[in-house]
């Protein structure tokens, strides 16, 4: 069993960066979940713990494939509205147990309960990464698998005729801080192997992978992380007339099939040392 938890009153929230991927998957952002989970290891008796895991998609899907009924998916989010989504969504699973907490203040379990620990899109959000993963190291067992997965915003890439523009809205998104965020480093996915590895807590490897759409329509990654850069224009990074004439001429790009968007995210799996 895991560790009796605190009381929620006393937990507070923290968030995952942006979107996490959640909900009805386009079929590329399903086929990056896919590759992501290849990575959680194939044993009898599975422990696993999803860091920032939104309304649960990646933790319910692993559980569906895991129907072995010793098994535990124990999901964190700081977002209460996230964390009833995933609890409505694996409503009837009882081996999925979902928790509200701050993971900046720790997690909230024993040392060495969990097989896998595996996060997407979470630590640059946090005050202290190399903290994160000291706890990370403490709450797996020896020999236990983590997957630290991240896109590196600055990888971002859209077409379109005025570079200039389409590079400052790519990095203004990048570096948003949103205001619910204790840090911002759009280049994590770049750094997670110096992290990981100078930790001394694993040994393990970066593997990298390149989400490709060539859609612009509703649903589709590309087409969602477009739609944030209208924050941009009350930031003051680019203008109202030219925020919509990047929009226009991304439709004008999808009519004529020449419509291309990817972003590249990268994974340090790793083992604990024994």
């Amino acid at each position: 069993m895991l560790q009796e938890l605190p009381p929620r009153s006393q937990l507070k929230c923290h968030n995952v960066r942006r979107t996490q991927l959640a909900g009805a998957a386009s079929e590329s952002v399903g086929a990056h979940r896919e590759w992501l989970l290849s990575f959680v290891p194939q044993v009898e008796r599975l422990t696993f713990l999803d860091l920032g895991c939104g309304a649960g998609p990646d933790l319910i899907e692993l559980a569906a494939r895991r129907p072995d009924p010793i098994s535990r998916f124990v999901g964190v989010d700081s977002s209460p509205d996230a964390v009833a989504a995933a609890r409505a969504a694996a409503s009837g699973e009882g081996r999925v147990e979902l928790v509200q907490a701050d993971i900046d203040q720790g997690l909230p379990f024993a040392d060495s309960v969990f097989d896998c620990a595996y996060s997407h899109n979470l630590i640059e959000c946090l005050r202290d990464p190399a903290a994160h993963v000291a706890e990370l190291a403490r709450v797996l067992r020896p020999g236990g698998t983590v997957i630290l997965a991240h896109w590196d915003w600055d990888t971002q890439l859209f077409d379109g005729s005025d570079r200039a523009l389409v590079r400052r809205l790519v990095q203004g998104y990048a570096d948003r801080r949103q205001e619910w965020m204790a840090g911002v480093d759009p280049w994590l996915g770049r750094r997670l192997w110096g992290i990981c590895n100078t930790s001394g807590a694993f040994r393990g490897e970066v593997v990298s992978r390149t989400l490709i759409e060539t859609s612009f329509s509703p649903g589709l990654y590309g087409y969602d992380r477009a739609q944030d850069f209208r924050e941009l224009v009350g930031d003051g990074v680019v203008t109202p007339e030219e925020c919509e004439g990047f929009f226009a001429e991304q439709r004008e790009l999808d009519a004529e099939g020449r419509y291309f968007y990817a972003v590249t995210g990268f994974a340090y799996v790793g083992w604990k040392a024994s």
